[in-house]
């Protein structure tokens, strides 16, 4: 049975709770909540809370776990890290692993909790040492995926010869600016999500980067 719902497809309680912590945090910043105001919001007694999560860190370690199960679930048919990288992107050409890439992406953070994730990261990243070693370690996943697919496809002639890390740092910037824009400066004064505020843009950078690189 799946955790997130009952056989009849009501939320659980203990992702009622995940999901009330998740808004709260969003909104005033890990800290500024208790777990009386998890317990209080989620429509539960504070001892059921505590069945399931007994500390704020647990909670903020569930909701970093489900981050990770995201990712994976949405690599699931577009790449596979079992397989051989560079039979997979000879396979797909530039045009193929680009759409691969942005796809993954893309469906990652469709998904609605992922918007407010993202915003408790950005905001909790200075200062709260568990959410900053989970986006060293997220985050720095993609450069290294990048500058070695780049290499690959430099390998193989189907981009131009560049320092592998430096395209990947030209490649990734417009993302990290995108990222910053849209959950730090703009956050809560546009109904939209990353996806929609950024989708048509994502696309008209990945042809930039594409006619740039390709030989």
């Amino acid at each position: 049975m799946d955790e997130k719902t009952t056989v009849s497809g009501e939320v659980t309680t203990k992702e009622r709770i995940l999901n009330v912590a998740i808004d709260l945090f969003a909104v005033k910043g890990f800290d500024a909540v208790s777990l009386r105001e998890i317990a209080d919001a989620a429509g539960v007694r504070k001892a059921t809370l505590y069945y399931y999560f007994n500390t704020k860190d647990e909670i903020l370690e569930k909701i970093l776990e489900y981050v990770l199960e995201i990712w994976d679930q949405s690599k699931i048919g577009k790449w596979s890290d079992s397989d051989d990288a560079e039979a997979q992107i000879l396979s797909m050409g530039l045009d193929g692993f680009m759409a691969m890439a942005s796809g993954v992406s893309g469906s990652w953070l469709e998904d609605p909790r992922m918007e407010k994730i993202m915003r408790i990261s950005f905001i909790e990243l200075y200062h709260n040492d568990q959410i900053k070693n989970f986006m060293l370690a997220f985050f720095g996943d993609g450069p290294r995926f990048f500058e070695s697919s780049f290499a690959i496809m430099m390998k193989h002639k189907l981009i131009k010869p560049a320092d592998p890390k430096v395209l990947t740092d030209e490649y990734m910037s417009f993302y990290m600016m995108a990222l910053v824009d849209h959950f730090l400066l703009r956050y809560g004064s546009t109904r939209n999500s990353f996806i929609e505020d950024y989708g048509s843009r994502i696309e008209e950078h990945n042809e930039y980067f594409k006619n740039t690189v390709r030989p």
